[in-house]
């Protein structure tokens, strides 16, 4: 009895399952790699954010103590504190010559001196 006859396979076709499974592998190395990539960069920007909220924080912090000196040095204690130390010779006002403006219709300040007071000077 004669073998059977088979054609010989190309080597193109004996390659094709190997192309395929290397191109399966390749495939799941780079999604493995950017899945990791993805994860590492979210939690470095987690912890940036972590990190500016902590500043922002600090900060606010650091503008409350600010506010409340800068109430402080506008007290009139702490004007006439300061008239008093420097000798700046600044006295009040008589009240006839305080003049007060009527509200703006829409409740906003107008005016560049709207939160300023001046007094007068005394003539030595």
């Amino acid at each position: 009895m004669m073998p059977a006859f088979r054609p010989s396979q190309s080597g193109s076709a004996r390659g094709g399952p190997f192309l395929l499974a290397l191109t399966l592998c390749a495939f799941l190395c780079a999604s493995g790699m950017g899945f990791v990539w993805h994860r590492n960069r979210n939690e470095d920007l987690a912890r940036q954010i972590r990190q500016l909220a902590a500043k922002l924080d600090q900060l606010r912090a650091a503008n409350q103590i600010l506010d409340r000196q800068l109430e402080e040095l506008r007290s009139p204690r702490a004007l006439e504190a300061g008239v008093l130390k420097w000798n700046l010779g600044l006295v009040m006002p008589p009240p006839e010559a305080i003049l007060r403006l009527p509200p703006h219709p829409n409740g906003a300040v107008t005016g560049p001196f709207h939160d300023y007071h001046f007094a007068a000077r005394t003539t030595p």
